[in-house]
Protein backbone atom coordinates (compact mmCIF):
# COMPACT_ATOMS: atom_id res chain seq x y z
CA UNK A 1 0.00 0.00 0.00
CA UNK A 2 1.21 3.54 -0.47
CA UNK A 3 0.70 6.68 0.86
CA UNK A 4 0.98 10.25 -0.26
CA UNK A 5 1.40 13.58 1.31
CA UNK A 6 1.66 17.09 -0.66
CA UNK A 7 5.08 18.21 -1.63
CA UNK A 8 7.21 19.34 1.65
CA UNK A 9 7.15 23.42 1.57
CA UNK A 10 10.89 23.17 1.77
CA UNK A 11 10.78 22.35 -2.17
CA UNK A 12 9.18 25.71 -2.66
CA UNK A 13 12.10 27.48 -0.85
CA UNK A 14 14.82 26.75 -3.08
CA UNK A 15 15.63 30.55 -4.59
CA UNK A 16 18.48 30.31 -7.08
CA UNK A 17 20.24 33.84 -8.49
CA UNK A 18 21.92 33.85 -11.67
CA UNK A 19 25.54 34.17 -10.69
CA UNK A 20 26.16 37.87 -11.69
CA UNK A 21 22.91 38.91 -9.55
CA UNK A 22 24.37 37.25 -7.18
CA UNK A 23 27.64 38.93 -6.79
CA UNK A 24 26.25 42.14 -7.68
CA UNK A 25 23.75 41.99 -4.74
CA UNK A 26 26.60 40.87 -1.92
CA UNK A 27 28.35 43.81 -3.19
CA UNK A 28 25.69 46.34 -2.84
CA UNK A 29 25.14 44.66 0.70
CA UNK A 30 28.49 44.71 1.63
CA UNK A 31 28.54 48.50 0.32
CA UNK A 32 25.38 48.89 2.23
CA UNK A 33 26.47 47.59 5.46
CA UNK A 34 29.80 49.13 5.45
CA UNK A 35 28.47 52.93 4.28
CA UNK A 36 25.73 53.01 7.04
CA UNK A 37 28.20 51.19 10.30
CA UNK A 38 25.28 48.67 10.83
CA UNK A 39 26.34 45.89 12.64
CA UNK A 40 24.84 43.73 9.78
CA UNK A 41 22.22 43.24 7.08
CA UNK A 42 20.11 40.34 5.91
CA UNK A 43 18.23 39.97 2.25
CA UNK A 44 15.82 37.10 2.95
CA UNK A 45 12.87 35.75 1.13
CA UNK A 46 9.44 35.46 2.70
CA UNK A 47 9.84 32.16 2.60
CA UNK A 48 11.76 31.76 6.03
CA UNK A 49 14.81 31.55 3.88
CA UNK A 50 18.06 33.85 4.19
CA UNK A 51 19.54 34.87 0.40
CA UNK A 52 22.58 36.95 1.23
CA UNK A 53 24.27 38.11 4.72
CA UNK A 54 26.89 41.02 5.50
CA UNK A 55 28.63 41.86 8.95
CA UNK A 56 29.32 40.23 11.66
CA UNK A 57 27.36 37.62 10.87
CA UNK A 58 27.71 33.66 10.69
CA UNK A 59 25.61 31.23 8.68
CA UNK A 60 23.57 29.93 11.43
CA UNK A 61 22.99 33.56 13.31
CA UNK A 62 21.66 34.52 9.83
CA UNK A 63 19.34 31.07 9.39
CA UNK A 64 18.22 32.44 13.42
CA UNK A 65 17.48 36.21 12.11
CA UNK A 66 16.27 35.83 9.21
CA UNK A 67 13.18 33.82 11.16
CA UNK A 68 12.41 36.80 12.83
CA UNK A 69 13.07 39.40 10.09
CA UNK A 70 10.47 36.65 7.67
CA UNK A 71 7.99 37.03 10.33
CA UNK A 72 7.97 40.52 11.38
CA UNK A 73 7.46 41.55 7.46
CA UNK A 74 4.91 39.51 7.20
CA UNK A 75 3.04 40.50 10.07
CA UNK A 76 3.16 44.17 8.77
CA UNK A 77 2.11 43.35 5.56
CA UNK A 78 -1.07 41.54 7.15
CA UNK A 79 -1.44 44.67 9.50
CA UNK A 80 -1.76 46.96 6.60
CA UNK A 81 -3.96 44.67 4.75
CA UNK A 82 -6.13 43.77 7.32
CA UNK A 83 -6.72 48.13 8.32
CA UNK A 84 -6.30 48.93 4.90
CA UNK A 85 -3.05 51.06 5.26
CA UNK A 86 -1.25 48.99 2.22
CA UNK A 87 1.84 47.85 2.06
CA UNK A 88 4.43 48.91 4.19
CA UNK A 89 7.56 50.28 2.94
CA UNK A 90 9.98 50.43 5.66
CA UNK A 91 9.76 49.22 9.27
CA UNK A 92 11.52 50.43 12.02
CA UNK A 93 11.93 48.43 16.19
CA UNK A 94 13.84 50.78 17.97
CA UNK A 95 15.51 48.93 21.25
CA UNK A 96 17.54 50.40 24.40
CA UNK A 97 20.60 50.27 22.08
CA UNK A 98 19.82 50.63 18.64
CA UNK A 99 17.02 49.44 16.01
CA UNK A 100 16.02 46.99 13.48
CA UNK A 101 15.27 48.64 10.55
CA UNK A 102 13.20 46.40 7.51
CA UNK A 103 12.30 47.07 4.04
CA UNK A 104 10.30 44.87 1.69
CA UNK A 105 11.97 44.40 -1.60
CA UNK A 106 9.64 43.60 -4.10
CA UNK A 107 6.50 40.93 -3.01
CA UNK A 108 8.92 38.04 -2.45
CA UNK A 109 12.03 38.94 -0.46
CA UNK A 110 12.99 41.81 2.37
CA UNK A 111 15.85 43.45 4.01
CA UNK A 112 16.64 43.64 7.26
CA UNK A 113 19.48 46.23 8.90
CA UNK A 114 20.62 46.33 12.18
CA UNK A 115 22.17 49.69 13.47
CA UNK A 116 23.61 51.51 16.50
CA UNK A 117 21.45 53.84 19.09
CA UNK A 118 21.88 57.45 17.52
CA UNK A 119 19.21 59.32 15.72
CA UNK A 120 21.45 60.50 12.59
CA UNK A 121 22.61 57.00 11.94
CA UNK A 122 18.71 55.61 11.89
CA UNK A 123 18.14 58.43 9.10
CA UNK A 124 21.07 57.69 7.05
CA UNK A 125 20.14 54.07 7.17
CA UNK A 126 16.27 54.93 5.91
CA UNK A 127 18.25 56.74 3.21
CA UNK A 128 20.19 53.86 2.19
CA UNK A 129 17.94 51.21 2.17
CA UNK A 130 15.75 52.90 0.13
CA UNK A 131 18.55 53.40 -2.60
CA UNK A 132 19.48 49.71 -1.77
CA UNK A 133 15.80 48.71 -2.46
CA UNK A 134 15.74 50.41 -5.73
CA UNK A 135 19.00 48.87 -7.18
CA UNK A 136 18.43 45.34 -6.11
CA UNK A 137 15.12 44.84 -6.79
CA UNK A 138 16.00 44.54 -10.74
CA UNK A 139 18.61 42.00 -9.30
CA UNK A 140 15.74 39.67 -7.62
CA UNK A 141 13.61 36.64 -9.03
CA UNK A 142 10.60 38.76 -10.59
CA UNK A 143 8.78 35.04 -10.25
CA UNK A 144 6.47 35.41 -7.13
CA UNK A 145 6.76 32.75 -4.69
CA UNK A 146 3.25 32.65 -3.86
CA UNK A 147 2.72 31.70 -7.58
CA UNK A 148 5.64 29.07 -7.43
CA UNK A 149 3.43 27.55 -4.42
CA UNK A 150 -0.17 27.62 -6.37
CA UNK A 151 1.59 25.44 -9.01
CA UNK A 152 3.15 23.06 -6.41
CA UNK A 153 -0.81 22.50 -4.80
CA UNK A 154 -1.60 19.29 -5.57
CA UNK A 155 1.68 17.62 -6.15
CA UNK A 156 2.07 14.59 -4.13
CA UNK A 157 4.96 12.69 -3.12
CA UNK A 158 4.68 8.89 -2.64
CA UNK A 159 6.04 7.43 0.51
Amino acid sequence: MTTTTPTPPRLMNAVELPSEHHDELQRLLNQLVQDTGTSYGVVFGTHGLHLLRAGDLDQVGAESVTAILTNVLLLSRGAGKLTDRGEAETIVVRYESGALVLAPLGSAFGLGLFTGESDNELKQVAYALARFAIQAEPLLPQEDLASRAEHLRGREVPR
